[in-house]
């Protein structure tokens, strides 16, 4: 893509105009591409790639936020890197998510035997533990898909597995992938984080995977970060883009698009996708009819998350390793990972970058998150990291989708399709199952379905 500005727009050159330059929006530009179709991107802020970001900090290249990213072997988001990149980026897997509950540390166990021996709670609390989770890895998505619209720890609750290690330990994964913690998010939702998998299994399959586990973590982190990855997208990309270019407006006309306003300038089109905040919508669409209104205003009480990270620039490598570790106890949780280990190029030589993660908690400032995360036992389990550190800088930003919470799980979301026709919507916050750019690219790729459907590609 190329960099235009405003006034250079010929609507008549583009055969869809996408607005908005998050994952999804990009990714579905991608596809477009492939199909021979050239795009225009319209994006509010003055780069492109929405949480796709980093920049550098005295000499760190940090990411905006911290991005684990799920699938990098199988799913939609893997799929959009191999099928339409000429150069697909390179994974690195981690070594696995470890818990630390006060003293105690383990893994999420994978089989019967590990939840048998499992130290971060008693005997009794283990078998409950392998009671749960053998329903959880057994249980079909069908029979997850009844559980929408109930709390996880309502799930709990009617399986009487209500061990408090547990539930502090599913808190902790839960509140990463849903947004929100096991008292609000969905159960469906959280159900399918925890059996990590986006379609059935055979029964066999299933019965040796409880019996024996798996190692196989499907997880990692890209190299050259966030960087690279946009960089790759937007040079694969057919069309223009234009930046510090915020939609007002989005006219329709006998329930047909007809187009957008920009800075007051009008630009006639009729095929938009939309990766703008879903919440935000109602106030963008123009349009006198009310099945269109009803629709997007259902929506505009999303729950956005939001996140803070914490960078630290260690003198020297403290840490060294692929894990993820949470600490689950003393609250609040927090996430953290040696990035450095993933990628070195993201630190000076001989040096380390670690990053902190949590939820943001309501009414606090940043500096009061900043020393929430350095104490509530950071400083008595991790003080090596402390001692060690030469650059500290600090994000907060909304942790890339809407709550995952009843009545607003991927099967109750509206996307793909709008009431106006030629008027399409994409992004986390639309549909698509996952998190984060996994559920970005299930998104994308439900439009790029749609639009096959509605004969536009």
């Amino acid at each position: 893509m190329r960099a235009i500005s405003i006034e250079q727009v010929n609507p008549s050159s583009y055969d869809a105009i996408i607005a908005g330059s998050g994952a999804g929006g990009l990714l579905t530009a991608l596809v477009l591409t492939a199909e021979g179709k050239k795009v225009l991107v319209l994006e509010k802020s003055s780069r492109l790639g929405g949480v796709w970001h980093s920049y550098w900090v005295n000499g760190y290249r940090v990411d905006n936020g911290l991005h684990v990213i799920t699938r990098v072997k199988r799913g939609a988001f893997t799929r959009f890197m191999r099928n339409y990149l000429p150069s697909p980026p390179e994974f690195v897997l981690h070594d696995g998510w470890y818990f630390r509950v006060y003293d105690k540390v383990g893994t999420i166990p994978t089989s019967v035997g590990e939840t048998l021996r499992w130290p971060l709670t008693d005997f009794r609390g283990r078998l409950g533990l392998a009671k749960i989770g053998a329903k959880i890895k057994t249980m079909k998505l069908d029979e997850m898909k009844k559980y929408k619209d109930i709390s996880f720890l309502e799930f709990m609750q009617s399986k009487n597995a209500m061990n408090q290690v547990v539930l502090d330990v599913m808190q902790s994964a839960i509140y990463m992938a849903a947004g929100v913690g096991i008292n609000e998010a969905s159960a469906y939702e959280s159900l399918r984080t925890l059996k990590d998998t986006d379609k059935e299994s055979g029964k066999l399959e299933q019965i040796k995977r409880l019996l024996f586990g798996t190692g196989d973590y499907d997880e990692g982190y890209v190299i050259g970060g966030m960087e690279s990855l946009i960089k790759n997208v937007i040079e694969a990309i057919n069309g223009d883009y234009v930046l510090n270019a915020p939609v007002e407006q989005i006219h329709e006309s006998g329930g047909k698009v007809t187009g957008l306003t920009i800075s007051g300038l009008h630009i006639e089109h009729s095929l938009i996708i939309s990766n703008i905040p879903l919440w935000d919508m109602d106030k963008i669409v123009d349009s006198t009819l009310g099945r269109v209104n009803e629709f997007f205003a259902r929506w505009n009480s999303m729950q956005p998350t939001q996140g803070v990270t914490l960078w630290l620039g260690l003198d020297e490598v403290v840490i060294g390793d692929r894990k993820n570790r949470v600490l689950v106890h003393p609250n609040p949780n927090r996430w953290i990972v040696s990035l450095s280990s993933f990628d070195p190029s993201c630190a000076p030589n001989g040096k380390e970058l670690v990053g902190v993660a949590m939820m943001a908690i309501p009414g606090k400032t940043i500096e009061e998150h900043v020393d929430i995360m350095k104490g509530n036992g950071f400083e008595e389990y991790y003080p090596e990291i402390l001692q060690h550190i030469e650059m500290e800088h600090v994000q907060s930003s909304y942790a890339t989708r809407a709550a995952l919470i009843p009545g607003q799980t991927d099967l109750d979301r509206p996307g793909p399709r709008t009431p106006i026709q030629g008027l399409y919507i994409v992004g986390t916050d639309t549909a698509g199952s996952g998190v984060g750019l996994q559920q970005a690219a299930n998104s994308a790729e439900g439009v790029i379905s749609a639009l096959r459907q509605d004969s536009f590609i």
